[in-house]
């Protein structure tokens, strides 16, 4: 049984093009939205409440996905969050914008990377802020700290948050990192260095609600991208959150995300806008199992982060609307790179023409009920033949593709075997994701079933391959010191007893959850509770 026939594909383009093209032109006249997505870091498709998990209580969100729509076939772009977070913020795969990794396995940006996200890339910012829009972010960017990648440069008109991962500097949480001081940014200053995690999500919070009021006020529309701290490790949570949870550590900290999700809606029905606004929840990509119980969980799909298996790349996500979006469960494939075609046809905009778009318009699915606007997804570990494994001349950087029910893998790879690891497979693995959504039963290679779709599917790859055009390798630029965001860069003259960069000394001795409360670090000599009154007598 073919996955598709030629004929069955124009048909489905045709009625596609007409779907689009009516939201795209209606683009509901008169009420374009203000539009909000939520990205959550590291969260897996089994970590909510609304997706099944048993001990971990997530009232806001399971709110949001009963007034929404629920997706059981939400894909990210990428295994990792920097690949991830470029796709979202530019609606193309990460492999057309150097951001696939240094490697045929992947990879992220460094804490201090020489590269980032390419100035000649459209971010979903820039082309909303052509439109009109007022644009404002807080959160994990991740996409390159030095200023000229940062999100004010990127059509962002303000930013709060943390350049990158909580774990990717030094902190009170995270005290014994070689990565300098973790920042906390306002729009390219440093705030404070290093962050105090424990005030970090009223922060957000209270940095959201005022961007929210402030320009629902004003009669222009607005974009907001809050891309939470939360869930990666160190699952950091305030002491109003810590030991809340039956999952443990990692229980607390989702559920102070929740927790902030829930501040969040608050403030669009305070503002009166809650029926005028969009809402997209999804998250960067599955969850971190290396780390065991610090990570989350794929639920009844296999494997998480890292791989190119379900559990790395489904991930939950909702939409919202009220009055436009039927609330309800579907089981259409949407991707979070289809955000950024979808929001700028709210928009009333137009998606550039002179590069490869692979989102897609999401509409016909959302408001219409249509099926899924994807005939396949593809779905890279790595930019491909960089450090390939031994006797292998050449290696894939796409390991896997989707087409219908239908999903091979030529490569695959465990979490248990480490992040650089990849299993050729020869015949390639074909598994149905309908019957067998946790990939525990690969369809049997002399069957006519596995022959035609095998083929059908390596077609459609070979075709997308020839769509992909060689640009740099952002993330293979490596590192360099002298970029590292550094608000104090003489501080150990003043601080010889914490690292350089230190600003907030204090901030080292902030509260960490543990199961006994705070925690002792490497710091801990340098503050000795009668030394640390006598210096700063007000933290």
């Amino acid at each position: 049984v073919a996955v598709f026939s030629t004929m069955t594909m124009i048909a489905s383009f045709c009625a596609l093009l007409v779907l689009s093209g009516t939201f795209a032109t209606q683009n509901f006249a008169g009420s374009r939205p203000n539009i909000l997505v939520l990205f959550a870091d590291d969260l897996g498709y089994g970590d909510l409440s609304v997706y099944g998990h048993p001990t971990i209580h997530t009232p806001h969100l399971d709110k949001l996905a009963s007034e929404g729509m629920r997706f059981t076939n939400w894909y990210s772009a990428f295994h990792v969050c920097s690949p991830s977070r470029a796709s979202m913020l530019t609606g193309r795969l990460p492999i057309r914008s150097g951001i696939a990794g240094a490697a045929w396995t992947g990879g992220v940006f460094n804490d201090n990377a020489v590269g980032g996200l390419p100035l000649n890339e459209t971010t979903l910012a820039e082309a909303l802020k052509a439109e009109g829009y007022k644009t404002g972010m807080a959160g994990k960017y991740h996409l390159g700290q030095r200023p000229e990648f940062l999100p004010t440069s990127r059509g962002f008109d303000t930013y709060l948050g943390i350049p990158y991962s909580v774990d990717m500097g030094r902190s009170a949480w995270v005290p014994d990192t070689k990565n300098t001081v973790l920042p906390l940014l306002a729009n390219k200053t440093v705030l404070e260095q290093p962050a105090d995690l424990d005030k970090l999500t009223d922060r957000y919070a209270e940095f959201v609600t005022d961007f929210i009021t402030t320009r629902s006020e004003q009669t222009d529309p607005w974009f907001f991208y809050m891309a939470f701290s939360h869930v990666h490790v160190p699952d950091f949570a305030s002491p109003e959150f810590c030991n809340r949870s039956l999952r443990g550590r990692f229980g607390d900290a989702l559920q102070e995300m929740d927790n902030l999700t829930g501040s969040i809606m608050a403030a669009l029905e305070a503002a009166g806008v809650d029926d005028n606004t969009i809402v997209f929840f999804s998250s960067d990509n599955g969850p971190w199992l290396i780390k065991e119980l610090s990570g989350g969980s794929a639920g009844l799909l296999r494997d998480g982060k890292t791989t190119t298996w379900e559990g790395g790349v489904r991930v939950p996500g909702l939409a919202r609307w009220p009055s436009h979006i039927q609330p309800g469960w579907n089981p259409e494939v949407v991707t979070t790179y289809d955000i950024f075609p979808t929001a700028i046809a709210l928009a009333g905009g137009q998606l550039p023409t002179d590069r490869v778009i692979d989102g897609k318009d999401m509409s016909p699915v959302l408001f219409a009920g249509s099926q899924t606007q994807h005939d396949c997804i593809y779905i890279y570990k790595g930019t491909p033949d960089i450090k390939c494994p031994k006797g292998h001349a050449t290696c894939p950087g796409l390991w896997a593709v989707r087409c219908g029910a239908y999903k091979v893998h030529w490569v695959t790879s465990t979490w248990q075997a480490g992040s650089n690891n990849g299993v050729f497979q020869d015949p390639p693995l074909l598994y149905n994701l309908q019957f067998d959504p946790s990939e525990n039963h690969p369809i049997d290679n002399t069957t006519e079933e596995y022959r035609t779709t095998v083929a059908s599917i390596t077609a459609a790859r070979d075709a997308h391959l020839k769509t992909v055009k060689p640009v740099p390798n952002q993330i293979a630029l490596g590192a360099n010191t002298d970029f590292a965001v550094c608000g104090c860069p003489n501080s150990q003259a003043k601080y010889p007893q914490f690292p350089n960069c230190t600003c907030n000394p204090e901030n080292f001795k902030v509260f960490v959850c543990g199961p006994l409360g705070p925690t002792v670090n490497q710091y801990s000599e340098a503050l000795n509770q009668d030394a640390w009154e006598a210096e700063f007598p007000h933290a």
